[in-house]
């Protein structure tokens, strides 16, 4: 299906596809893969995953409260009708918040693997979703920080994401702290926080300061410091993500993800209205 929204250049949706398979690679055959709301991203690398390399992995689905085994294809607002007439469990939120994530989080068996996207992130990999500006005054409010606070203090690996790496999200200071960072030293929790943007992969370095540790193709070092509102920490052993496969990107175009709407975590407010406008009227059949 065609674009018409021009500011999303093509170098921005090969960007969005890397993170995606960087994604996809970073999950291990097993895992249990905690689904957000409208988190279109990291749900195609979950499918990506399963239909590749992992697929004994278990999603947990928002929409039905849903432990669903194997793939289904990324729909807007019809999940419902492939995962719970296919779910293996149906749970309520006392039985997910008390039962199912302490015990995965404090065990570590099964794997527990969530991308979750914050609008600030620090230094430290500390992450705020809750207002930008002063909490008393704040200049926008956030949808807030769901689960992040209960995570972030307990897992051990702890994974970020955000599609669109500039200097208003990687922040020298956060306006408000509502999930926590690596503490600085291997007994804090949690151990390892790794963030994905549509530049590069940083992650937990040995003073718990996020360190550069795999740049995407075609992306220079000066182009993630110009874009990041902190002095970076860059690995020794710094490398450069392999580009998707042509096998890959067909099962994200054809089997995963056919309409984009991995795409529209990276466009703004209005121009992700205006691409969810056109999906709908195509999805009526008044567009080719």
């Amino acid at each position: 299906m065609a674009w018409t929204e021009t500011n999303f250049s093509p170098r921005h949706a090969q960007q969005i596809d890397q993170m995606v398979i960087a994604m996809a690679r970073l999950i291990q055959d097993g895992d249990f893969l905690a689904e957000g709301i409208g988190t279109f991203l990291p749900t195609a690398a979950y499918m990506l995953a399963k239909h590749t390399h992992a697929p004994q992995c278990t999603s947990l689905c928002p929409n039905g409260n849903t432990l669903m085994p194997g793939t289904r294809t990324l729909t807007l607002g019809h999940d419902e009708f492939a995962t719970i007439p296919n779910a293996s469990v149906w749970l309520d939120y006392v039985q997910i918040n008390l039962m199912l994530m302490p015990t995965i989080f404090l065990g570590g068996s099964p794997r527990w693997t969530e991308f979750m996207r914050p609008a600030q992130i620090d230094p430290m990999g500390a992450s705020n979703n809750v207002c930008i500006g002063d909490y008393a005054r704040p200049v926008v409010r956030l949808p807030g920080a769901a689960g992040i606070p209960d995570a972030s203090t307990a897992a051990k690996r702890f994974y970020y994401y955000t599609p669109r790496h500039t200097k208003q999200v990687f922040v020298e200071k956060l306006d408000f702290c509502s999930g926590a960072g690596h503490p600085g030293d291997k007994a804090g929790r949690p151990e390892h926080v790794v963030v994905l943007s549509n530049l590069c992969i940083m992650a937990s370095g040995p003073s718990g300061r996020l360190q550069v540790t795999h740049m995407h193709p075609d992306v220079t070092r000066e182009e993630i410091e110009s874009n990041t509102g902190f002095a970076l920490d860059w690995a020794a052993s710094l490398q450069t993500n392999p580009p998707p496969s042509k096998d890959e990107l067909a099962l994200l175009n054809e089997l995963v993800d056919p309409d984009g709407l991995r795409y529209l975590e990276a466009l703004n407010s209005g121009a992700r209205r205006d691409r969810l406008r056109q999906l709908l009227r195509h999805k009526a059949g008044d567009t080719p």
